[in-house]
Formats: C-alpha cells, structure tokens, sequence
C-alpha cells in the first residue's frame, strides 16, 4: 500500500479512496481495451481500415465528449452512484457486443458504432467521477488523490494493451473472446462501487431542491452552458486556451496511428508499444511530479509547463513524418533519427497526458462553485467532444494534401494555447498583488485565500 500513500489521505476521505482503488484496479483493465489509441490499431488491422475511418474511431472518445454539456445537466441534483453504475453496466455491455461484429471492412463501420456508444456512456461516468472526487476529496491534497487513482487505472491499462497486442500479432480474431472478457470486467469493477458514500450529498441536493422552491426541474444544457461562460471571464480565458492546445494535441493522434500502421506497417504489438504503452509508462511516471505541482500552483500555472510537454511532442512527431514522408528513399542513419523522433514524440506525449489526465478531472473544480462543478465540467466536456468533431479531420485533411505540415500547424495552435495560458497567469498574478495590496497585513485572511484559489489563483 507504500505506492498509494493510504497514510496521507485524510482519514475521513480513507473509505472511498480504498474502495475506488479496488474499483479502478479491474476498470483499468475495461478502459484499456477500447481506449483510441487501442481501438485504432484493432480498427486499421483488424477491419483494415482507411485513414478516414481510422481517424473517426481515433476520434471517439473526444466526439463522446460533445454530450458533457448533456450530461452535467442531467446528474446536476441527482445521486451520482446510482447514475455511475447504470451507465457503466450499459458500456460493459456493449463493449462485450464487439464478439459479434463480422471480421469484414463493413465490421469496421459497425466496431466504429459499438465503439462510440460506448464512449457515450462513459463520458457521463467521467462527469460523475469528478463530481464524486469533489465531494469526497479535500482540495489541498485532490491532486496527489487523482494522480494515486489514474496510476492504478493506468498501471493495469499498460498490461492489459501488452497482453492484447500479443494476442491480436498470434491471431486478429482473438477479438471475440478479448471484448466479451473486457467487459465482464467492466460490470465487476462498476458493481464494486455501489457502496460508495457522496460526503455531502444529501445535504446538496436538499438546497438544490430548496432552490427550485416548488418549481419542476428544468432542463437546459445549452443554457447552463452559456451562462457558465457569460459570467465567469476566468473560466472562459481558461477554456479559449484548452481549444488551441487540445486541437491541437487531436489532430495529431491520428495521423501518427496512420503513419505507424500504414506507412510503416508495424506489428500490432510494436504498434501497440509506440502509441499507447511507452506514453502510459511515461505519464504514470510522472503523475506524481505533476500531482504536487498541481496542487502547489493551482490549475493556471499547472498548465503552462504541462501546455510545453504537448506542444514538443507535436514538434517531434513533425520532425519524424518529415523524414518518412520523403518520396526518395532515405538512408538508415536518417529514417533511425526518425524512430528516435517518433519514440521522444511519444515521451512527451506522454508527460503531457500524466499531467492532462489531473487537470482535465479536476482542473474546472479551481473554477466552479460547488454546486455547480458537474455543469463546468459539463462545459468544459462538451468542448472537447467539439475538438474531437473537427480536430482529427482536420490533421488527417491536411496530412493527406499536405503531409508533415499538417504537424507545424499543430505546433503552432498548441503554441497558441500555451501563450493564452500564460497570460491567464499573468492576469491572476495581478489580481492577488491587488487583493494583498489593498489588504492590511495583518488581513490577508483564508477567505482571501479561499476565494482566490477557487479562481484558479496560486499561493
């Protein structure tokens, strides 16, 4: 138990940190079997499938993730467990479905819809997990708690797309026995987190019904949408920054899935090991490094150095499709530069993702109020299913007329998003020098703190 540190979660929060390690223990291995990346390399060698098909289920994970707005306003004054297990139930389900589909490119198109439902459910999941971290995390220490939880999640996601990629190298069809077992797992792991206990809950939900007064419940996600960025200007500075920077980390998933498995034609265990097992290894080795940065610096910071991580990933992925795109041959010497540039791509991709996968959980929680956490995180979900509408057509667009320079384009967006973070920055840096300025010494109280913090602000 040294590794999930079970002595430094405040004793009150113990219980559910105990029982969502267990859970994430076997939904790491769930997740792992259809994450894009994963289902990508299955989708391309498998179904052999064309880069626009390999695109768009690359894509579904992000194009799920267009509902969020959806989803924040249905679990918004709702019991989040009950929610939580019926959508993970459904999504195991149809995961295991995946047995039934025809080893034909027509199989493609119906793996792509089995796919992306599945996505669908789960990005109702994701919001109720950050709503569930929330009520049962302290803020001091959230960060350290979510990266403890993803290092589990991950850790077995590692082993499970080893194992598969083996599998699949020995024989493509073993898909009709893996999908089914991946998704008894997924109704395992789901089942075990029944007993969960929401801190608060009850007592949110009560003012949530006090609120209305009588009146029905209303149901309007674009409006909640649209007043979350109508009258939090921080929130909106924040979200403009994560368009550049996330269209930009999209559009390039794809095209290295192409480059690999098409251009290159690798095993599905090589494959397997450049996209998707060298990034986790990366990114569960630095999630603790970012845990501490995270909750030291507050959100804004945070994702000013984790903007630099993706952002010279893209440069490096660019740099390899430059020299395996030539039309001449190319000497070894220059095509091992390429694989080096492609491996240092990934390592960056994933020391991105290890600080990506704290943020994007809990980065809207320095933003929100309380009672209002599942619609920013609805908000800010639904922005990224809009990314993942366009960003991975865009690259392949681009990468199919214009090859590697699809990768500079990229490179600059996410330079973009990087440069807005940091004038966010600046603008929060400002605003505590005014707040203490115009404060007597001897008054710069928690609730200055308090407030400040929520905003993203860093001590």
């Amino acid at each position: 138990m040294d590794l999930l540190a079970v002595h430094r979660v405040p004793r009150m929060a113990r219980p559910s940190y105990l029982l969502e390690v267990r859970h994430l223990f076997l939904w790491g291995m769930f997740a792992g079997m259809f994450e894009g990346t994963v289902s990508a390399v299955v989708v391309s060698k498998t179904f052999l499938a064309g880069p626009w098909l390999i695109t768009t289920v690359m894509a579904t994970p992000m194009v799920a993730n267009v509902l969020g707005m959806v989803w924040g306003s249905i679990i918004t004054g709702r019991r989040k467990i009950p929610i939580f297990v019926t959508l993970g139930l459904i999504a195991s389900a149809v995961v295991a479905s995946v047995a039934f589909t025809p080893m034909t490119p027509a199989g493609g198109y119906i793996f792509l819809a089995q796919i992306l439902a599945a996505r669908v459910l789960l990005s109702g999941c994701l919001t109720v997990r950050s709503s569930l971290w929330k009520h049962n995390y302290p803020g001091s220490t959230r960060g350290q708690i979510a990266a403890r939880l993803q290092l589990v999640r991950f850790s077995m996601g590692i082993g499970i797309v080893a194992l598969a990629s083996s599998l699949f190298d020995v024989n493509p069809r073993i898909y009709v026995i893996a999908y089914p077992i991946a998704g008894v797992i997924g109704a395992i792991s789901v089942w075990m987190l029944r007993p969960m206990r929401v801190r608060g809950e009850a007592a949110e939900l009560a003012e949530i019904r006090a609120g209305r007064k009588g009146k029905p419940r209303t149901f309007n996600p674009v409006r909640d949408v649209i007043d979350v960025f109508t009258h939090d200007r921080d929130y909106r500075k924040y979200c403009v920054a994560m368009m550049f920077l996330g269209f930009a980390n999209i559009m390039v998933m794809p095209l290295m899935v192409i480059i690999v498995t098409k251009r290159l034609d690798l095993s599905y265990f090589i494959s397997g090991g450049l996209l998707e097992i060298l990034p986790r290894v990366i990114m569960m080795a630095s999630l603790i490094p970012w845990a501490h940065m995270f909750d030291k610096w507050g959100v804004v910071r945070f994702r000013v150095i984790n903007a630099a991580a993706w952002t010279a990933s893209s440069a490096f992925a660019g740099v390899a499709a430059w020299i395996i795109l030539q039309d001449a041959a190319i000497p070894v010497w220059l095509f091992m530069i390429a694989m080096i540039a492609i491996a240092v791509s990934r390592v960056f991709e994933g020391a991105g993702k290890g600080g990506g996968s704290i943020a994007w959980n809990i980065g809207h929680l320095h933003f929100a109020e309380p009672a209002r956490a599942e619609v920013y995180m609805g908000a800010h979900v639904f922005l990224t299913g809009l990314r993942g509408l366009t960003a991975p057509f865009v690259g392949t667009w681009l990468y199919t007329y214009y090859g590697s320079l699809a990768f500079g384009v990229a490179v600059v967006l996410a330079l973009i998003g990087l440069l807005v973070f940091r004038s966010l920055a600046g603008d929060q840096h400002r605003a505590r020098a005014s707040v203490e300025a115009a404060t007597p010494a001897n008054a710069v109280d928690k609730g200055a703190d308090v407030l400040l913090s929520k905003r993203g602000y860093s001590s």
